[in-house]
């Protein structure tokens, strides 16, 4: 009984995920007019560390003219100046500085994409916008989780200053990777045949 409890204290105490905070997210914002054509980034990248404070509170410093303008010839680019915060399991996208601006501009897509470091975006099991608090017309297809990348495609919407967005990311729990030590899993493969085992002489027991 002894070996029992131990084994599943080691399996109960495994680490779990801690969600994004102290991780690094690269920032960019990418327009494409038709499928067919090709997107083009229309900002600088920016990348910081998650944590205390608005990681973006000014979007629009990051607009990159050139790449803009590359994307649609004759128009005057801009980049809506709102504001990106990122917690520990959620997105908020503030448009409280967007004025004088009232749209996003049409097209096949004009997206946010938010670049996660491969192990940390292997532990957002999925993102939700939260329609109680989220007053930008995004639909649950305008937000995809994409290999390490989230992208939340605000085509054509409207806004105004009071508009604001928030997406949750679900961070999953369970085992981090990489895959516990050799010995590690084979207590914890032990620990499951001797729980198999004693459950297994209980039935007989009983059914005898």
């Amino acid at each position: 009984m002894k070996k029992l409890v131990l084994t599943t204290t080691l399996l109960l105490t495994m680490p779990a995920y801690a969600g994004l905070n102290g991780a690094e997210v690269t920032l960019r914002t990418v327009v494409q007019d038709t499928s067919s054509s090709s997107p083009v980034i229309t900002s600088l990248e920016k990348t910081v560390t998650i944590g205390p404070g608005i990681e973006y509170p000014h979007v629009a410093n990051l607009f990159n003219a050139g790449a803009a303008t590359e994307a649609r010839p004759g128009v005057v680019p801009n980049l809506i100046d709102v504001a990106i915060d990122i917690a520990n399991d959620y997105i908020t996208i503030d448009f409280a500085n967007s004025a004088p601006f009232s749209h996003f501009g049409s097209g096949f897509q004009n997206t946010y994409v938010f670049q996660f470091d491969p192990d940390i975006a292997r532990s957002i099991a999925a993102a939700k916008i939260d329609n109680s608090v989220t007053t930008l017309g995004l639909q649950s297809s305008d937000v995809r989780l994409v290999g390490n990348e989230l992208l939340i495609n605000a085509e054509n919407l409207q806004f105004n200053p009071s508009t604001f967005a928030r997406v949750n990311l679900a961070i999953e729990e369970g085992p981090v990777s990489p895959a516990p030590e050799p010995a590690t899993y084979a207590m914890m493969l032990a620990g499951l045949t001797l729980i198999g085992w004693i459950g297994t002489r209980r039935s007989r027991r009983g059914l005898s």
